[in-house]
């Protein structure tokens, strides 16, 4: 177990912990999966080392877990920084969670397969569909997530969590994080995502938390966001917003700026005003002095 990379910290029994990057048990219920998955099928999306794929079975889901095929068929762009390769990636993608799957006598059900590749034809539909800390990693959340609506049952429920931009909250916006070594790419506001989710196909959504994703060693996380979406409104609680709501919400008013400019420049020009002004007094206080100084030199 030690000579393994492993994501995530599971409980394997009898004290037996893996050294996982992050440690999702204090953060368990900021998810709200829900109790009692007993005679429900639930699809693990991105699983890596397995956590949320045993939980879901723990709760009782007959449960599918995706990974991809192999580690560079992730969207990483021309700067990714490799920190593994072709051998080590694939270690990485199914080695820790085969290793916790035979411990915990599980009987997950792991593919490999990419999640744009997802679709009735290829997994079958599922009552829950959970899709936690991926979407930073692809270059197209929107069709990632569309293709999440497509494998989520008509009266089932998706849980997405993703980091999520603070900046802006208000606005439909994302935060560009491709310069960091071209294997993170977008971070949503909160606004963004809800509407990114909206406009995936579901029909009602409620955001359920948020919060900073602290890794294990105790360094600071990326801040995430969790909301559950339904692709029927009937099938949703009272709580949860229709997603017409959403796509009919009007964005927040945009930053006029050309008045910022304006004003910025009309500052500038008064700064540069008072410099001038003190400068001339400068000047002429040397002046002053200079013309003292000749005088009191002519009365001796």
């Amino acid at each position: 177990m030690a000579a393994l990379d492993w994501y995530h910290t599971i409980d394997l029994g009898g004290g037996l912990l893996t050294p996982g990057v992050y440690d999702h048990r204090p953060y368990l219920a900021r998810y709200r999966l829900p109790v009692d998955l007993r005679g429900r099928r639930a699809l693990d999306v991105g699983a890596a080392s397995g956590y949320f794929s045993f939980e879901l079975e723990r709760r009782g889901a007959a449960v599918l877990a995706t990974d991809l095929p192999g580690w560079f068929e992730h969207d990483f762009g021309p700067t990714y920084q490799a920190d593994q390769d072709t051998e080590s990636g694939q270690r990485y993608l199914n080695e820790p969670f085969e290793v916790a799957r035979r411990i915990l006598g599980s009987r997950v059900e792991k593919r490999q397969l990419n999640i744009y590749d997802l679709a009735p034809a290829t997994v079958g539909e599922f009552d829950l569909v959970f899709c936690g800390s991926l979407l930073i990693h692809l270059t197209d959340p929107i069709r990632a997530l569309w293709k999440l609506a497509g494998v989520t049952r008509p009266d089932g429920q998706a849980i997405i969590a993703t980091v999520i931009s603070q900046a802006h909250a208000d606005e439909p916006v994302a935060l560009l994080t491709g310069q960091n070594h071209g294997d993170t790419w977008w971070a949503p506001t909160r606004t963004a995502l809800e509407l990114l989710v909206a406009l995936a196909g579901f029909e009602a959504l409620e955001w359920v938390s948020d919060f900073a994703l602290d890794l294990r060693d105790g360094s600071p996380g990326p801040y995430h966001g969790v909301l559950h979406a339904w692709r029927s409104l009937t099938h949703a609680p009272p709580t949860a917003v229709p997603a017409t709501e959403i796509l009919t919400r009007r964005p927040a008013a945009q930053p006029d700026y050309s008045a910022q400019l304006r004003q910025r420049e009309q500052r500038i020009t008064e700064l540069e005003a008072l410099v001038r002004g003190y400068e001339r007094g400068r000047v002429m206080r040397a002046l002053r002095w200079a013309g003292e100084r000749k005088r009191r030199g002519r009365i001796r």
